[in-house]
């Protein structure tokens, strides 16, 4: 046979030391012990309590070891909530989550809720549910990969098309179905369904009102830097708009260092409504600047909305930021009614802002924001002239007793030649108690005046958590507040809610949380007031179950998405041509490397294997000075090998007598 001299020579003394302890340990009944050389005692190991048995410290790992490949998880809980006041209403639910990964179609997971309620106060119905249900990750090929949405959700497109710094575009609630196609360039979105809501109530539900929305986006980085994608919004059958199509397009470009970027958008609608807005983000050392312009047409259309249409303005940000101070300031001006009509208000509004915070130690922190606010009519329908001025000022400090903050503010509003003020103080304190005990505590005083009515209202606060033990705690907050009015009567509000979570058995969980709420005399019209008197409670039973580890994956991890194998036969190929016959003797124990760090050895029948592995280019090697002489490898180095997804790549190495 023929050997490899790998590491450091080893010195003849300890060499044959060596062999006679290991050939000792052989013929003993008993494992080998080390022996101290210098002390001849003999080393045993031991744990520091001999009577605690060792055992128990190890269930865990080999739990996970024992664990199947590929995480799961599964949750079922039951909810019922009641509310009284002054019409009863109550509702029982049950909801279930489940994920579960897998190694060829990625992460699948579903959520579902079912609800039942007593009456129907909140909608058309009292009873109904949701579900939503994902699979993410598919891999199509080594370079796309595909999400699938199906149930209710959120319309989706690239945030590069509907998102900006001053201006957003909505997305629309529905229940059908959504499709992303992604590569590393390029994403595709293609959506559909039926556009509703989700019910107000403690369990949610989701309702359809009217209409259907069918979207279709595509976006894609062509060169380094710039990126570029529209998006198609199709709607009909809405109450709230009519029918019509919107396209929403944006074009972007970002400086190699990233410290500079370039963004345009234009919307355009089918009743020949458009809306443009520029955005520019620049950042040098500590500075960082943001400024852009925008124009939207009246009766601009996207989705099942009106997107804050007939405006025009521009914005500018600066902002400076080191580690212990930051400083922001900014300025807004927005005109509306852009085309002038004589039947719909108009407006110029002027929103000036700056605002600091200075860490002057790791106990002490100092801040202010001074705001100033003016309206301006731009012809007389229903529009008042207002100017306003809001400064505000905190400080927190970290003392023995916890951390504390008061803020004080100021504010002055002049509309129409009447001037109304306003000042508040606020503190806010967390107490330091116990590690497993908190608490927190506000009180505040606010007054107004000058304005048709002043009123001082009072404030006090107070939230604490208290964890009993590791499967039991609570937790309760309790606030009141009084309003003095220069012309009407005081006013009381009291606010309490008390919840307890306990983990009663392992995997289960119960809470209950129970609320009341008492309003004096809140005055709803100028004749009518209401007194509400409000108590809820919720109860919840929950018992949830995971299990899994990661899959372990062989290979480096090469630029492709998703997984495949590598598998193959080492035999002795007697007749030198490569393939293997009926008689050709497979080779066993032989080690295979996979990309110099992932090892596998060939079984009785010379079959080896690795699974899974990274889509991508891989690289095979054969330990040679294993095998037996005179057989080897003519070539000995390593194998590319090429991965597909959800795919075997078959690599055989046929070995050859080389002293032929």
């Amino acid at each position: 046979m023929r050997f490899k001299r790998v590491g450091r020579p080893v010195s003849q003394p300890a060499a044959v030391l060596s062999v006679l302890f290991l050939l000792a340990s052989l013929l003993a009944d008993r494992p080998a012990v080390a022996v101290d050389v210098v002390t001849g005692q003999v080393y045993k190991d031991e744990l520091i309590d001999p009577d605690v048995d060792a055992s128990r410290f190890y269930p865990a790992w080999q739990d996970a070891q024992e664990q199947p490949e590929g995480r799961r998880f599964y949750s079922v809980e039951y909810q019922h909530y009641r509310e009284d006041d002054g019409d009863d209403f109550s509702e029982d639910g049950v909801l279930f989550n489940w994920r579960r990964e897998t190694l060829d179609y990625g992460e699948f997971s579903l959520d579902a809720t079912v609800r039942d309620g007593g009456d129907a106060q909140f909608s058309n119905s009292s009873s109904g549910g949701q579900f939503i249900f994902r699979q993410r990750g598919f891999a199509l090929d080594e370079h796309l990969l595909m999400d699938n949405t199906a149930g209710v959700l959120r319309s989706q497109t690239d945030s590069m098309i509907t998102s900006s710094f001053r201006l957003n575009l909505p997305s629309t609630l529905l229940g059908g179905l959504q499709t992303r196609v992604s590569s590393r360039q390029s994403d595709f979105f293609l959506g559909a369904g039926r556009i509703g809501q989700l019910n107000p109530t403690q369990i949610q539900g989701f309702e359809e009102t009217e209409g259907n929305l069918f979207s279709a986006g595509f976006s894609h980085s062509w060169r380094p830097g710039w990126r570029a994608g529209s998006h198609l919004v199709h709607v009909d059958g809405s109450d709230a708009v009519a029918d019509h199509q919107s396209v929403a397009s944006a074009l972007q470009y970002e400086t190699p260092d990233r410290r500079r970027r370039y963004q345009g958008h234009l919307l355009v609608d089918s009743e020949g409504n458009n809306g443009v807005w520029l955005d520019v983000d620049t950042s040098s050392g500590p500075w960082r600047q943001r400024y852009g312009v925008f124009r939207l047409e009246p009766e601009l259309l996207w989705a099942e909305t009106s997107p804050t249409d007939d405006q025009q303005g521009g914005y500018l940000r600066a902002e400076y930021a080191r580690l212990r101070y930051d400083l922001i300031a900014g300025i807004d001006l927005t005109q509306t009614n852009i085309d002038d009509r004589e039947n719909r208000s108009g407006v110029n509004l002027y929103n000036v802002f700056v605002n600091s915070n200075w860490r002057m130690n790791s106990s002490s922190t100092l801040g202010g924001s001074l705001t100033a606010r003016s309206s301006e009519p731009r012809n007389g329908i229903s529009v008042e002239k207002s100017n306003s001025l809001d400064a505000s000022g905190y400080a927190a400090h970290r003392f023995q007793i916890g951390m504390s903050r008061l803020q004080l503010t100021a504010s002055q509003l002049e509309r129409d030649g009447e001037t109304g003020h306003g000042y508040a103080a606020i503190w806010d304190q967390d107490w330091e108690l116990r590690r497993n005990m908190t608490l927190s505590s506000t009180l505040s005083r606010e007054s107004e005046s000058g304005l048709s009515d002043a009123e001082d209202t009072t404030t006090a606060a107070l939230l604490v958590r208290h964890e009993l033990s590791s499967r039991l705690s609570w937790n309760g907050d309790v606030s009141w507040s009084i309003v003095d009015g220069s012309h009407s009567d005081s006013r009381e509000n009291l606010f309490t809610a008390l919840a307890l979570n306990w983990n009663f058995l392992p995997g289960w969980d119960a809470s209950v949380r129970a609320t009341y709420n008492q309003l004096d005399d809140v005055p709803t019209t100028t004749l009518v007031t209401a007194s509400e008197d409000e108590q809820t409670l919720l109860l919840s039973v929950r018992y949830s179950h995971s299990s899994g580890r990661p899959f372990t994956v062989s290979g480096h991890q090469a630029a492709g998405n998703g997984y495949g194998e590598i598998s193959g036969v080492v035999f002795y190929d007697a007749n030198s041509d490569g393939r293997r016959q009926a008689g050709e003797r497979p080779a066993a124990g032989v080690f295979i490397f996979l990309d110099r760090g992932y090892e596998a050895v060939t079984d009785n029948q010379g079959r080896f294997s690795f699974v899974p592995v990274k889509t991508g280019m891989h690289q095979l090697t054969l330990a040679v000075e294993d095998l037996p002489l005179p057989w080897g490898l003519l070539d000995e180095s390593p194998r590319q090998v090429q991965v597909n997804v959800r795919e075997t790549s078959n690599v055989d190495f046929p070995l050859q007598q080389i002293n032929q």
